[in-house]
């Protein structure tokens, strides 16, 4: 594969990005025929200082092999998290400063727009946790301290355009325990399908509520009775495990929830598998099936998944595993043990990034999954602790 370097240029500053040459002579008419495109994938990555006083993104484009980080960029606070579609990414500014800025990669120094994601009337914090991309032009943003879902349009050229004043109520959801909020913290879209994780924590910040997937229809944003539990009022799925942090889908195998429980008590963590379909929920790994905790999961494919298994704070391990033979498959990834691993993601590659956040050498250590080697190292500036990716496409 043929490999290019390309100078983006900003506000005084170089980002070099290594471009990779995978698509030529497009067919169709002579107009087309001699078309070339070019495209770039970037890897985003959300940095924070040791003390957690700071925080700022850096980017990589993803090559075979030497990726380096250039940034940082949108200097900050540390509670941030990055989410990348098209060639754009999404910065999210959490809890108390309630912000989303839209970056083009190529400008990565410039926010195209900044907006507020609280709308007018709206107290406390939006807290916004992720945008989840139905297409081009329609998003979800989930705001985890309030108890509305934001129906956004992510190719807005302006911040006005983003949010235009549609929802999804999920005020069913909110305990009477709680702090008065569902606590959305994650989604995925399947087959026209919206699922968001609730984790319905109660004023204490504890699991001691059943955590949920409501389901919404993607073409109406109408909620779907799941019937998951008929004697429960409220038409989502409850999960088998509590405190959900993410979900993602993989074909063929369905949608896997990964749940981490309660920190104090160190029960509640999970695996929990459910039917996009149907609806059932079966367990992955279960919570007596393992004595620590699941912070995150990446599932690869029917025989290949990762977990971040935590014991104590900074004290964290990349274990594979089996997802057909669940928890009695969990084998440690190399040397990569009881430290601060704070994100895995698979990249668009399919290699396994994990950020480490070791203060005496912080960066991503890019995993081959075919035979869990380390391929490749990116240095960053400051600690990482989330993860996205990007993609650009130029035709000549």
């Amino acid at each position: 594969m043929n490999n290019l370097i390309s100078s983006f240029k900003t506000k005084g500053l170089t980002l070099s990005l290594g471009l990779s040459l995978i698509l030529a002579g497009c067919g169709g008419d002579s107009s087309s025929s001699n078309d070339l495109t070019i495209t770039t994938r970037v890897g985003i990555i959300a940095t924070a200082s040791d003390d957690y006083a700071s925080g700022e993104v850096e980017l990589a484009a993803i090559e075979e092999s030497n990726i380096t980080a250039s940034g940082g960029y949108f200097s900050g606070i540390s509670d941030i998290a990055v989410n990348g579609y098209g060639q754009n990414y999404y910065l999210l500014r959490k809890f108390g400063a309630d912000q989303v800025l839209k970056v083009n990669v190529e400008n990565p120094a410039a926010e195209v727009w900044q907006a507020s994601a609280l709308n007018r009337g709206e107290t406390g914090s939006a807290n916004p946790y992720q945008l989840i991309f139905v297409d081009e032009t329609k998003a979800y943003l989930l705001r985890y301290d309030q108890d509305t879902a934001w129906i956004v349009d992510p190719s807005a050229t302006q911040a006005s355009e983003f949010f235009k004043g549609n929802t999804l109520d999920l005020s069913n959801y909110v305990p009477a325990d709680s702090n008065g909020a569902p606590g959305m913290s994650s989604g995925v879209v399947v087959d026209g399908k919206l699922f968001i994780t609730l984790q319905r924590l109660d004023g204490n910040f504890q699991p001691t509520n059943e955590s949920y997937v409501a389901v919404f229809d993607t073409a109406t944003d109408a909620e779907i009775e799941t019937n998951a539990d008929e004697n429960d009022n409220l038409k989502g799925i409850p999960l088998i495990g509590q405190n959900p942090g993410g979900i993602q889908h993989l074909e063929g195998t369905g949608v896997i929830v990964h749940n981490i429980g309660s920190y104090s008590t160190t029960n509640g963590t999970s695996l929990d598998l459910v039917d996009p379909a149907t609806y059932t929920v079966t367990s992955m790994i279960g919570d007596a099936e393992i004595d620590t905790q699941i912070s995150d999961a990446v599932i690869v494919s029917s025989t290949k998944g990762y977990i971040l298994n935590y014991a104590s704070f900074q004290s964290i391990s990349l274990q594979s595993f089996d997802p057909s033979q669940g928890a009695s498959s969990l084998t440690t990834v190399g040397s990569f043990s009881n430290a601060d691993f704070r994100d895995i993601e698979l990249s668009p590659e399919g290699r396994l990034w994990l950020a480490d956040a070791r203060v005496n050498n912080p960066g991503i250590r890019v995993i081959n999954t075919s035979d869990d080697t380390e391929a490749d190292f990116v240095e960053t500036s400051l600690l990482p602790i989330d993860i996205s990716f990007a993609e650009i496409n130029d035709t000549f």
